[in-house]
């Protein structure tokens, strides 16, 4: 009998652990509140005893689940999240803002139809917020992908801009030492073509002239 209650007892705990797998992978890691299952005004000490309790849970040294190490790593990154003081304030706020944007887009749409808005608190207007936030996250991360893509794109012609700039000063550079290589010979050049032009000159002085 003892070994029968072990034994249903050990069924359910594991029916807990591959519940609880499946519960984390079903929230989006844009939901370190949901993944955790605490509520948005949690504390540091609430996001640490949650996580404690469901790492213990779902490690994959507890579980046979397949994906036990997927959420497993979700979770981690959760708490990590959520235990950064900025990081936490900074999703509360852009959940706060997509609670905003949705009740109000609600409101608009209820005053046009004429009927009552979805209240705030039901399943489907939580589920509605959670995808709104994600839209907006979504679309942040679009612009900074994009922001970067300009950044890049103008420090690539920046450094195409220094390089012809380099070029052309090597090129100075190499023109003024062929300049300066052949000055003797220039100088040379020069000093005789002047002694032949003065022996020249010399010679036509002493020439006696025609009777």
């Amino acid at each position: 009998m003892g070994d029968e209650i072990e034994a249903s007892a050990d069924a359910q705990l594991q029916k807990r652990r591959q519940d609880e797998v499946e519960r984390v992978l079903r929230h989006s890691t844009l939901d370190p509140f949901g993944i955790l299952g605490v509520a948005q005004a949690c504390t540091p000490d609430d996001v640490k005893a949650a996580y404690r309790a469901k790492s213990r849970l779902i490690h994959p040294d507890k579980t046979d689940h397949a994906q036990a190490r997927d959420a497993f790593e979700r979770l981690k990154q959760a708490e990590s999240e959520l235990m950064d003081d900025e990081k936490r304030t900074s999703i509360r706020a852009m959940m706060g803002e997509a609670r905003r944007e949705l009740l109000a887009e609600r409101q608009k749409q209820a005053a046009q139809d004429g009927g009552p808005a979805a209240g705030e608190g039901s399943a489907e207007f939580e589920a509605a917020v959670l995808a709104k936030y994600k839209s907006i996250m979504v679309d942040i991360e679009w612009r900074r992908r994009q922001k970067l893509k300009q950044q890049m794109a103008a420090e690539g012609r920046a450094a195409a801009r220094e390089e012809e700039a380099a070029l052309e000063r090597r090129q100075r550079r190499d023109a003024d030492k062929a300049w300066e290589d052949t000055r003797d010979d220039r100088v040379n050049s020069w000093r005789s073509f002047q002694s032949k032009a003065k022996s020249k000159g010399a010679a036509k002085r002493k020439k006696p002239a025609p009777y």
